[in-house]
């Protein structure tokens, strides 16, 4: 197998991972649910009828293997004589998908209708709803009886190296559609390791295992550090369908080299490595709402990982199949130079090595988000701070100087920093650091109420309740004051990191600001302006002649801003943004700002939804106006990057070319982070690239 080289001549991204909206949700979508609601209700058939009807033309023309082809045979059923319902469930998987759902009187069944579609709206806060509707979208999806219409099935197990007695491992196997349909080709000599991190998939396997006595499926609780399996247990196949593209975009660089050797490990020499998953479909017919990755960029990354690939199918158009092969030596890759454009034009990419292209953000970590040496140093500035203890909150901060560069740059890390270096100040000293109205606000967020909210922070973000490890239990910290929400935690996070007075440390902000040559009486658009940071500089560089419109979908960041400008007068103007709109007036802006934004646009917005956002920001900036596009790199292994969501810049690049925005240059002041500059070239007027 050669290098991959990645055809980016299309404005569509390459991977598409869960929207960020509900864009998915339409008013088809929504009827039909509604019937369904009805039915079950009042027992009405025609509802059924009128459902079944709005599925067949929704499933062809938006949203072609979605949930729609479960919901319409769970209509399909009900409308059936009894003797086909009988048949219709005869066959034990199906039968225990219509069980679950057929609860106490369909009571999952209607709380997923009326939650998927909002009828009933789940609070923000509510973790517990949102994984419990997570988990029955997927069970939804992947259990449903009516798959072979969309994905094919039985062509792609045909396509399979399966025989009688093999060992499969099924890595991210949901509710086990495809485990048990191995279980009974392999037959009882043979085994499958169900293999889940969901809890409740994994209860929902080991009871229809149970229930049905099934010899040859275990279910095996797995990690995003590896897949579970005992080290002794060798599989001739690993079978992951519907999963990958996580593994890719949203998993941290050591989550998934962990993972992907577990892969390695169980597989016997020369066993096969089968990927199932959804692919980037061009043209606008059979319409998939639903994650997606080009085949190019997985293949890129298993190259590099020690996977061949021997044969490659395709049955519809948003699904692919690809057979590979474990060979037993690595090849060589470049550490310090993962990609780069292959040819002028900047439509291909060159990936010289196993880092993804994207990453999305973090989820499911070990720890929760943070290292053990980070724990480490909340407690001890905890403590520090509890007993007003300037020894300890020098030590803190020498610690916090050394780990930085070790570990996470654009983390928390110096912000932690400036408030150790803050407390150690002269009255004087912090007086006049504090003049800056968006440092002083910050600053009384925090440590106002002998740091109350700095406090009540770290230790529902370090988890103090928790020993460092299971060898060192000395580290916990008791408390009886009551844990935070997710989501406060999440803003105050935000909060802390975006408006650090201390972020120059690892961004070079000042350089970055000094390169932007913002002028006097500019009209300057600070779009996803997140709690101000950069909108606050911009205000300084326009004067009293200029203006900045600072955008935001989160209320709680903008109210930062609009906190600020009352405070101030400034020339900050606070607009609520949209997913789909930079909600500015034509031709209104001189110079377009994003800061590490872009790549949630490239990464998590449905195709149309992006097309609308991007055709907004081109209307809003003056013909020959600036756009500025900061975002995350994806830095060489061994590197300290910035822990979070980030993209590699030639992603980026060939995309907004596509869209007629003109790269004038590219700046890089730190590893982590890049400045592309782009002129607006459109016709005067029009609103239209040329």
């Amino acid at each position: 197998m050669k290098q991959i080289e990645l055809d980016v001549s299309t404005k569509r991204s390459l991977i598409h991972l869960g929207s960020l909206d509900s864009f998915d949700i339409t008013e088809g979508g929504k009827k039909a649910g509604r019937c369904i609601l009805e039915y079950l209700e009042e027992g009405n058939p025609e509802r059924l009828k009128r459902a079944v009807q709005i599925y067949e033309e929704l499933i062809p023309n938006e949203n072609f293997g979605g949930e729609y082809t479960a919901l319409e045979w769970l209509c399909k059923l009900w409308l059936a004589p009894e003797e086909e319902q009988k048949r219709m469930l005869s066959y034990p998987p199906v039968r225990g998908f219509y069980e679950l759902l057929a609860e106490n009187d369909f009571f999952h069944l209607k709380w997923y209708i009326r939650r998927k579609y909002h009828f009933v709206e789940i609070h923000r806060k509510d973790l517990e709803a949102k994984a419990q509707l997570r988990f029955l979208e997927d069970f939804i999806l992947f259990g449903n009886p009516d798959r072979e219409r969309w994905e094919k099935v039985r062509e792609n197990i045909a396509r399979l190296p399966l025989r009688r007695g093999m060992r499969i491992a099924d890595v991210g196997s949901g509710p086990g559609y495809y485990s048990f349909k191995f279980a009974e080709l392999i037959g009882d000599d043979g085994m499958v390791y169900a293999i889940e991190t969901n809890p409740r998939h994994l209860d929902y396997l080991r009871s229809y295992i149970a229930k049905n006595r099934i010899p040859n499926v275990t279910a095996v609780t797995s990690s995003f550090q590896g897949i579970g399996l005992s080290p002794d247990v060798r599989v001739d196949m690993v079978f992951i369908c519907s999963l990958y593209h996580n593994v890719y975009a949203a998993f941290t660089d050591e989550e998934r080299d962990s993972f992907v050797q577990s892969i390695r490990r169980a597989l016997r020499p020369g066993g096969t490595l089968a990927v199932v998953d959804n692919d980037l479909v061009e043209d606008s017919e059979l319409p998939y709402h639903g994650p997606y990755i080009a085949r190019e960029l997985l293949l890129s990354q298993l190259y590099y990982y020690g996977f061949e690939l021997k044969k490659q199918y395709q049955f519809t158009p948003q699904r692919y199949v690809l057979i590979l092969e474990k060979k037993e030596e690595l090849p060589a890759q470049d550490p310090l130079n993962h990609a780069s454009f292959q040819d002028e034009k900047k439509e291909k990419i060159k990936v010289t090595s196993s880092s993804s292209l994207v990453r999305y953000r973090i989820i499911g970590t070990s720890t929760s988000g943070f290292t053990w040496n980070g724990k480490r140093l909340a407690l001890k500035l905890s403590r520090g701070l509890e007993e007003n203890n300037a020894h300890l909150i020098r030590e803190t901060a020498e610690e916090y100087g050394i780990l930085m560069r070790k570990e996470r740059i654009g983390d928390e890390y110096t912000a932690l920093l400036w408030f150790c270096q803050m407390f150690l100040m002269k009255d004087e000293e912090r007086r006049k650091i504090l003049e800056d109205p968006m440092v002083r606000d910050y600053w009384h967020f925090f440590a106002d109420e002998d740091y109350s909210v700095m406090k009540a922070y770290l230790r529902n973000k370090y988890n103090f309740r928790e020993p460092l490890s299971e060898e060192e239990t000395p580290g916990v910290l008791e408390t009886e004051e009551p844990d935070i929400s997710f989501g406060v935690l999440n803003e105050w996070s935000e909060y802390l990191t975006f408006n650090n007075p201390n972020r120059y440390l690892w961004e070079d902000t000042g350089r970055m600001l000094e390169y932007l040559d913002i002028r006097e009486g500019e009209t300057v658009a600070d779009i996803g302006c997140g709690s101000g940071y950069f909108s606050w500089q911009f205000s300084k560089a326009v004067g009293k002649n200029g203006t900045v419109f600072a955008t935001e979908i989160n209320p709680e960041a903008l109210s930062w801003v609009e906190k600020l400008n009352r405070e101030c007068e400034t020339r900050i103007v606070p607009r609520t943004g949209a997913l789909n709109d930079v909600c500015l007036e034509e031709n209104s802006v001189d110079t377009m700002f994003l800061c590490s934004m872009y790549h949630a646009t490239y990464i998590a917005s449905i195709e149309f939804v992006r097309e609308e956002f991007i055709r907004s920001m081109q209307k809003s900036i003056r013909p020959g106006g600036r756009l500025y596009v900061v975002d995350n790199d994806i830095t060489p292994r061994g590197e300290p990057a910035y822990f979070g969501p980030g993209i590699c810049r030639e992603l980026v690049i060939a995309q907004l070319e596509r869209y007629g925005f003109v790269l004038e240059d590219v700046r890089q002041f730190v590893p982590q982070r890049y400045v592309l500059r782009f002129r607006n070239k459109k016709q005067e007027g029009t609103g239209l690239c040329i």
